[in-house]
């Protein structure tokens, strides 16, 4: 009954009817097909005629001439991709034991630059040695100081002239008379140069002192007769001297090569307490003066010229 109605509605559908034919069409020829390259392969006719095909020693020969230009850059290219790429072969993710090594492929050795030598090691070298020439200034003005010490003290077994006397200056190492710079009253220039720099705002900051240029070496003077409250390095100043005087006020010496004072020495006006440098923070040879007065600073121009004093 089913086959009855399947073939009535073959019949009945001629677009199925015409479908079904054709399939089996195909299923025919693709058997054919199969069944004739089965027998050809058996029979060693097919690989006769695929090999009868395949070009002659010659035609390759030829065909290599003539488009060796482009076979090379195909090989140039594929050993170029081989170089850059990954061989992760033999490569494994596991965690390793302490101890084992494991060998990785790679296309080409890597270039390893050693470090330069850092610039670090050398500024450190320099600061060191600045350190120990610093202190070895400290040292020497410790030792002038010892001697004038004992200068004074002979003199004063003696009955000679003393510092707080007042009358004229010690003839002893390191010690200049009263009015090697010009003095009025007991106070004297700190330094004899070219007034560079005045006291105010400068380069975006407060400049709290005045600059006196002068060549490396040139002396430089106590202002006011005074005690000594600190001489040796400083930041930004490189070396100072600082002096407290007898009316309280402070007087502040920088940049200077070395010095011949220590802390707690008294100083008379006019003595030479050091040297004109260029160490700190220096664009040259100068003497960077500051007048300290109540824990302010004060203009050295002004305070000078209250004194009689006047920078040329």
């Amino acid at each position: 009954m089913v086959r009855g109605m399947r073939a009535g509605a073959d019949e009945g559908d001629p677009e199925l009817s015409s479908t079904a034919t054709d399939n089996h069409h195909v299923t025919e020829r693709a058997l054919t097909y199969s069944a004739t390259v089965g027998a050809r392969l058996r029979s060693g006719e097919l690989m006769r005629e695929l090999s009868a095909r395949l070009p002659t020693r010659d035609q390759f020969r030829a065909f290599a001439v003539e488009r060796r230009v482009l076979i090379g850059a195909v090989i140039a290219v594929a050993i170029f991709a081989g170089a850059d790429s990954q061989l992760p072969a033999g490569v494994s993710s596991r965690t390793l034991e302490p101890g084992e090594a494991q060998r990785v492929a790679i296309a080409y050795p890597p270039q390893l630059v050693p470090n330069p030598e850092s610039a670090a090691r050398m500024i450190n070298a320099i600061a060191a040695g600045e350190k120990r020439r610093e202190a070895g200034v400290v040292a020497d003005a410790t030792l002038a100081t010892l001697d004038r010490a004992k200068a004074e003290a002979a003199a004063a077994v003696s009955g000679g002239w003393q510092p707080w006397m007042g009358d004229r200056a010690p003839t002893v190492p390191g010690a200049t008379a009263v009015g090697s710079t010009p003095s009025v009253g007991g106070y004297a220039l700190p330094a004899k140069g070219a007034f560079t720099s005045g006291f105010g705002a400068r380069w975006g900051t407060m400049h709290r002192g005045i600059d006196i240029a002068a060549p490396i070496g040139s002396p430089i003077y106590a202002v006011a007769d005074g005690t000594v409250i600190e001489a040796g390095p400083a930041q930004g100043f490189g070396l100072w001297v600082r002096i407290r005087h007898d009316d309280g006020t402070i007087s502040i010496y920088g940049h200077m090569y070395d010095f011949v004072v220590s802390a707690g020495e008294r100083v008379p006006a006019g003595m030479q307490i050091a040297r004109i440098g260029n160490r700190g923070d220096s664009t040259g040879p100068h003497l960077h003066f500051e007048i300290v007065q109540n824990d302010q600073h004060v203009d050295p121009q002004v305070w000078l010229g209250a004194h009689g004093l006047t920078l040329t």
